[in-house]
This record gives C-alpha cells, structure tokens and sequence, in this order.
C-alpha cells in the first residue's frame, strides 16, 4: 500500500512574507490559512491556500534572485478563462513575462507572470476534454512526441 496521498504543501522562501502574502491573496486569489512565528523576533511564515494546496511562505535564508530577476515559473495555476484572467492580472499590475500563447504539452494555452520574488508563474487554461489526468492526450504540435 502507498503511504503516499498527496502534497502536503509547497514551500517557497520569500523576501518579504507580508509583501507575498499581500500578493498571493490580492492579485491569484489565495486565501491566508495562518501567519506565525517559530520564536519572539523571528520572520514571520504563512500558509496560504487554494484549491486545496498549501502554499508555505518563509523568510528566505539564502539569497533570493536579484531585484527585476527572473527564476523559471515555480508554481502553476489552472485558469479557466485566461483572458479575463490575464486582463485582470495586467490591470492590477502584476508584472508579465509572457503573454497568453497555444501551449505545446496540453491542449490550451498557458502564460507567465511573476511575484515581487522573481519567481515566475505558469497559468495553464486546459482546452476540454485535455485535463492533468486525460489519458488519450495526443500532441498537436510538430517536434513534440508523447513518450508515456
């Protein structure tokens, strides 16, 4: 029997929890679970939510990329519209990296933003009947080859 069932949590080290937290909740529609700290004077960490997942802010101990850098998206977010999504996001002034484009793994589309960390964000809207567990996905693209 698997004793695994799940993620538990994603963990991601943040320059600024309460700039994080302000972010994730106001702009992807997170929900602040819990703020705490693990002594007096210590960083505060957070657990936000959506969908079900936990996301762990924490105050990072090692270097954070450089201020306007870039890291890879980090996390990914299902949509279901992406355009209001995206014009919603643009408007409130979260920084895009890439804008709404035919997505080569997955039937949709899929964009990037990024979070006052650096740390980019994949939006993915799945284009029926493609979903993460659609077994008879098959590529429509031309260089893309369905291994398993």
């Amino acid at each position: 029997m698997n004793p695994f069932t799940g993620f538990s949590h994603i963990y991601l080290p943040v320059r600024d929890v309460d700039e994080s937290i302000d972010f994730y909740t106001k702009n992807l529609g997170f929900r602040l679970l819990r703020k705490y700290t693990l002594a007096e004077g210590a960083a505060p960490s957070a657990y936000l939510e959506l969908g079900g997942v936990l996301l762990e802010l924490t105050q990072a101990r090692r270097p954070l990329p450089a201020e306007g850098d870039y890291v890879e998206p980090r996390i990914g977010l299902a949509v279901t519209d992406m355009d209001a999504a995206w014009a919603d996001l643009v408007a409130k002034g979260v920084e895009p990296v890439r804008e709404p484009y035919d997505a080569r793994t997955f039937w949709g589309r899929q964009a990037q933003v990024k979070d006052p960390n650096g740390y980019g964000i994949s939006l993915r809207e799945w284009a029926p009947p493609d979903q993460p567990r659609f077994d008879d996905w098959q590529p429509k693209h031309a260089g893309v080859t369905r291994l398993a």
